[in-house]
C-alpha cells in the first residue's frame, strides 16, 4: 500500500493551475485506487470551486471504472465462471445502496424452489417446464418490450425488485438458476435479442451439435428450434452465422451485457 503522506501531498496539489502538471498529479492520485476515495470525496464535499469539483469528480469516476474493470478481470481469470458474480458486480456499481443481502437471498430462494421440483427422471423438456413454472408462474417474472431501451432494466437488482425484464436480464437470471442446478443451459448471441440453448451434458463446453433445442426467456421460456432462429434472422435481413446457433460461454454473455449497456449509455 502506498503511503498516506504522499497521497495527502498530492491531494494538496489538486488545485494546480497548470493543466499539464495537474494531469500528472491526477494520474498519481488515481493510481492509489480505492485508497484515495475517502480523501477525494471529503475534499469534494467541502469545495465550492467549480473547476476543482470537476477535477475531483473525474478522478473519482476514473477510480470507480478501474475498480469495476479489475473486479471483472478477476472473475474472467477464474476457472469457473458463475454468472451471478459479474451480474452483482455490475449492479452494485450502479446501485450501491440496494439491499444486496436481500437480493442474494431472493436468488438463492429461486434456485432452491427450482431444485425442489427437479428429479433425475425429468427429460430436458420437463426440466424447462419446471424452470418456467418457478420463474414465470410462481415468481411472476415477465418480459416487457419497453425495458429493452431502459438501462436500469439490464441490471439484476432491477429485475429482482420489479420482476420485469428484457431478453438479456431474464436470460441471465434463467442461466444463473439453471447452471447452479447443473442444467446445461447457455446463452446464444443473437442480434438485438438473447435466447438460450439446452445442451447435452458433455465433458467439454457444448458445441452446436450438442444443442437439443432453444429457449426464449423473454416469452415465458417458450421452446424454439433452429428454423425459428433462421426465420428471425431472415426478418432482420441478416445472414445466419455459426455464432447465432452455438452456445456462448459466460464470458461472452457478460461481454454482450457490457456492450448493451455501452450502446444505451452512448
Amino acid at each position: 500500500m502506498k503511503t498516506t503522506k504522499t497521497l495527502d501531498a498530492l491531494m494538496s496539489l489538486t488545485d494546480e493551475p497548470d493543466e499539464h502538471l495537474f494531469i500528472n498529479i491526477a494520474e498519481a492520485i488515481v493510481s492509489y485506487g480505492e485508497q484515495a476515495m475517502p480523501s477525494l470525496q471529503e475534499k469534494l464535499e467541502h469545495t465550492h470551486d467549480i473547476i476543482l469539483q470537476h477535477r475531483l469528480e473525474s478522478m473519482i469516476d476514473s477510480i470507480e471504472r478501474n475498480c469495476l474493470s479489475q473486479k471483472l478481470k478477476m472473475w474472467r481469470d477464474k476457472q469457473v465462471h458463475d454468472l451471478m458474480e459479474p451480474c452483482f458486480i455490475l449492479a452494485k456499481d450502479r446501485f450501491p445502496n440496494a439491499d444486496w443481502s436481500l437480493l442474494g437471498i431472493k436468488i438463492m430462494m429461486l434456485i432452491e424452489q427450482a431444485e425442489g421440483e427437479m428429479n433425475q427422471e425429468l427429460t430436458p423438456l420437463d426440466q424447462v417446464k419446471t424452470l418456467n413454472h418457478i420463474i414465470y408462474d410462481v415468481n411472476k417474472f415477465r418480459g416487457e418490450a419497453y425495458t429493452i431501451n431502459k438501462t436500469d432494466y439490464y441490471f439484476i437488482n432491477t429485475l429482482l425488485e420489479t420482476h420485469i425484464g428484457n431478453p438479456l436480464s431474464l436470460g441471465l437470471l434463467y442461466c444463473i438458476v439453471a447452471q447452479r442446478l447443473e442444467i446445461p443451459i447457455y446463452g446464444i448471441d443473437l442480434p438485438n435479442h438473447f435466447i438460450l440453448a439446452f445442451c447435452k451434458k458433455t465433458e467439454h463446453f457444448p458445441q452446436l451439435e450438442d444443442v437439443l433445442f432453444y429457449i426464449n426467456p423473454f416469452n415465458r421460456g417458450s421452446v424454439l428450434m433452429k428454423k425459428d432462429i433462421r426465420n428471425y434472422l431472415y426478418e432482420l435481413d441478416i445472414r445466419p452465422e455459426l455464432r447465432h446457433f452455438e452456445p456462448s460461454n459466460n464470458i461472452l454473455v457478460i461481454k454482450k451485457l457490457l456492450n448493451a449497456l455501452r450502446n444505451l449509455e452512448g
